[in-house]
């Protein structure tokens, strides 16, 4: 109820995303609820809260989609446990504090927008090991999770002590790197030009959107950002910004 984050079990078909969340589910019996991702993420659906009108500990969706989202607010508020306004049909609308942890199976990457994205400091991205290689028996299988349930608190104390062992800092810190690389393009424009970036200790906008015009055009992006945006995206991977600095030459530089 305290955590400030959310798991998304990312992967192929097959590689027991639900096998894990419907042990979860079964521990949980009673305090669990079924949430619709893309519908909390969506600018339009008003009533997208109301599958947490009873406060579950935890919430689950199996096959989700976060590829494409509109307005992250909603979801960033649940999992921070911020105060909201729940909206029910016919209901009057009235202001609770969603005390849920949230699991999401999907097999498409969390769609990161910036590097200023509340998602970046929420999500923790599980990438399930593919067993497609050497699968277990269906009937081997099938007898496993009719015993699971006797392994129930084995598998709670486990979760704890790791939890403790690590610490509250190491999730706190988790960045979802990989999922970045999968979704973000700006991330990936400054993981291109890094080694330039650490040479150079510095770097002008106008230099740096050069070379964003050409990774775009390379890259067949979609959408590239104006310069004024650029300018404001790339102050976050940098210590400092001046708007009048001096280069190695030292020649004044606007931007810099």
């Amino acid at each position: 109820r305290k955590i400030q984050k959310f798991l998304v079990f990312y992967g192929a078909p097959g590689t027991g995303k639900g096998t894990i969340m419907n042990i979860v589910s079964d521990m949980f019996d009673g305090y669990c609820a079924t949430f619709n991702a893309r519908a909390l993420t969506s600018s339009s659906n008003a009533f997208a809260l109301e599958a947490f009108r009873d406060n579950p500990l935890i919430g689950i969706q199996q096959d989700g989609d976060l590829s494409k989202i509109e307005d992250n607010t909603q979801l960033n508020s649940i999992v921070s446990h911020e105060a909201m306004t729940i909206n029910e049909k016919y209901k009057a609308s009235y202001t609770t504090r969603v005390n849920c942890f949230l699991f999401l199976g999907s097999n498409n990457p969390v769609k990161i927008t910036n590097a200023k994205s509340g998602i970046i400091r929420r999500l923790i991205d599980v990438n399930p090991a593919s067993q497609k290689s050497n699968p277990i028996p269906a009937e081997h299988y099938e007898s496993l999770m009719d015993r699971i349930k006797f392994e129930y608190p084995a598998i709670a104390k486990h979760c704890l002590d790791i939890y403790k062992k690590l610490g509250k800092h190491h999730y706190d810190s988790y960045r979802p790197t990989e999922m970045q690389y999968k979704t973000d393009m700006f991330f990936n424009f400054v993981e291109d030009g890094y080694l330039l970036f650490k040479k150079q200790d510095s770097t002008s906008l106008k230099a740096a959107y050069a070379m964003y015009k050409t990774y775009c055009d390379e890259s067949g992006a979609e959408y590239r950002l104006p310069m004024y945006k650029f300018r404001e995206e790339l102050k976050n991977y940098f210590r400092k910004f001046e708007d009048v600095g001096r280069d190695a030459d030292g020649r004044q530089v606007r931007s810099w």
